[in-house]
Protein backbone atom coordinates (compact mmCIF):
# COMPACT_ATOMS: atom_id res chain seq x y z
CA UNK A 1 0.00 0.00 0.00
CA UNK A 2 2.62 2.51 0.87
CA UNK A 3 4.55 1.13 -2.24
CA UNK A 4 1.90 2.20 -4.61
CA UNK A 5 0.90 5.73 -2.84
CA UNK A 6 5.12 6.53 -3.81
CA UNK A 7 4.41 4.84 -6.82
CA UNK A 8 1.69 7.65 -7.74
CA UNK A 9 3.59 10.32 -6.05
CA UNK A 10 6.33 9.99 -8.21
CA UNK A 11 3.92 9.55 -11.46
CA UNK A 12 2.56 13.07 -10.73
CA UNK A 13 5.37 14.53 -9.78
CA UNK A 14 6.99 13.45 -13.20
CA UNK A 15 3.69 14.96 -15.04
CA UNK A 16 4.27 18.10 -13.05
CA UNK A 17 8.04 18.20 -13.89
CA UNK A 18 7.35 17.57 -17.55
CA UNK A 19 4.24 20.51 -17.69
CA UNK A 20 7.12 22.81 -16.36
CA UNK A 21 9.61 21.77 -18.92
CA UNK A 22 7.25 21.60 -22.16
CA UNK A 23 5.24 25.08 -21.42
CA UNK A 24 8.52 27.48 -21.48
CA UNK A 25 7.80 30.37 -22.64
CA UNK A 26 8.44 30.77 -26.49
CA UNK A 27 11.04 32.72 -27.92
CA UNK A 28 9.21 35.77 -29.15
CA UNK A 29 11.98 36.80 -31.45
CA UNK A 30 13.09 40.48 -31.32
CA UNK A 31 11.87 43.60 -31.92
CA UNK A 32 12.24 46.42 -34.00
CA UNK A 33 11.83 50.22 -33.96
CA UNK A 34 10.96 51.41 -37.48
CA UNK A 35 11.04 55.30 -37.81
CA UNK A 36 10.72 56.61 -41.22
CA UNK A 37 10.86 60.50 -42.65
CA UNK A 38 8.43 61.58 -45.89
CA UNK A 39 8.06 64.75 -47.50
CA UNK A 40 5.44 66.80 -48.80
CA UNK A 41 3.75 70.05 -50.27
CA UNK A 42 1.11 69.67 -47.58
CA UNK A 43 1.44 68.14 -44.09
CA UNK A 44 -1.83 65.95 -44.68
CA UNK A 45 0.30 65.15 -48.16
CA UNK A 46 3.43 64.06 -46.02
CA UNK A 47 1.59 62.72 -43.36
CA UNK A 48 0.03 59.98 -45.39
CA UNK A 49 3.11 59.19 -47.25
CA UNK A 50 5.23 58.71 -44.04
CA UNK A 51 2.23 56.21 -42.64
CA UNK A 52 2.35 54.34 -46.21
CA UNK A 53 5.80 54.26 -45.87
CA UNK A 54 6.20 52.97 -42.51
CA UNK A 55 3.44 50.45 -43.75
CA UNK A 56 6.03 48.79 -46.30
CA UNK A 57 8.98 49.11 -43.96
CA UNK A 58 6.89 47.19 -41.67
CA UNK A 59 5.73 44.63 -44.50
CA UNK A 60 10.05 44.07 -45.41
CA UNK A 61 10.50 43.86 -41.85
CA UNK A 62 8.45 41.12 -41.44
CA UNK A 63 9.17 39.29 -45.09
CA UNK A 64 12.68 39.82 -44.23
CA UNK A 65 12.43 37.88 -40.77
CA UNK A 66 10.44 34.92 -42.31
CA UNK A 67 7.48 36.07 -40.09
CA UNK A 68 3.87 35.48 -40.78
CA UNK A 69 2.12 38.29 -38.50
CA UNK A 70 3.37 41.46 -36.99
CA UNK A 71 1.99 42.92 -34.38
CA UNK A 72 2.64 46.96 -34.63
CA UNK A 73 2.18 49.40 -31.95
CA UNK A 74 0.91 52.86 -31.71
CA UNK A 75 2.66 54.95 -34.51
CA UNK A 76 2.92 58.49 -33.92
CA UNK A 77 4.23 61.14 -36.26
CA UNK A 78 5.64 64.30 -36.26
CA UNK A 79 5.37 67.22 -38.84
CA UNK A 80 7.98 70.01 -39.06
CA UNK A 81 7.78 72.66 -41.97
CA UNK A 82 10.68 73.87 -43.70
CA UNK A 83 10.83 74.14 -47.58
CA UNK A 84 8.54 71.55 -47.75
CA UNK A 85 6.32 69.37 -44.84
CA UNK A 86 8.76 66.69 -43.60
CA UNK A 87 6.70 63.77 -41.22
CA UNK A 88 8.53 61.49 -39.22
CA UNK A 89 6.23 57.83 -38.43
CA UNK A 90 7.32 55.29 -35.89
CA UNK A 91 6.48 52.30 -34.66
CA UNK A 92 7.46 49.60 -33.07
CA UNK A 93 7.33 46.28 -34.33
CA UNK A 94 7.26 42.65 -32.84
CA UNK A 95 6.33 39.18 -34.18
Amino acid sequence: MLQSKVLVAAAAFGVVAAFVVASAPAQAGNCAVITVKARGLSEAAANKRAHAKLTRYVNHWAHKNKLKSVHVGYSPTSCGKGPVFVCTASAKACP
